[in-house]
C-alpha cells in the first residue's frame, strides 16, 4: 500500500466516518472502495485510438486536398 494525502470538506469527512463505521471498516478502506469505483480499468475505444494507428501507418503519405479528390480539379474558367 502506499499513503497519500487528500483534502476533503468537514461533512464529507463526517459522511465518510459514518460510513466507514457502519461498515465496520476504515475510512481508508472506504475511500479506496470509492476510488476503484470510479476508475476505469481499460481506454474506452471511441474510434479514435484506431484513428491514432492509422495515422502513425501512413505517416509517410502526402496530405492531398479533399476538395480535389471529392469533386475533382477545377475546370479553367473561360
Amino acid at each position: 500500500m502506499r499513503r497519500i494525502n487528500i483534502v476533503i470538506d468537514p461533512e464529507l469527512d463526517d459522511r465518510l466516518e459514518r460510513e466507514a463505521a457502519a461498515r465496520g471498516t476504515s475510512k481508508s478502506a472506504v475511500v479506496r472502495e470509492c476510488v476503484e469505483k470510479g476508475l476505469t480499468h481499460e481506454v474506452e475505444d471511441n474510434g479514435l485510438l484506431a484513428l491514432l494507428e492509422l495515422s502513425k501507418l501512413n505517416a509517410h503519405v502526402e496530405p492531398v486536398d479533399i476538395d480535389t479528390e471529392l469533386y475533382g480539379p477545377l475546370e479553367a474558367e473561360s
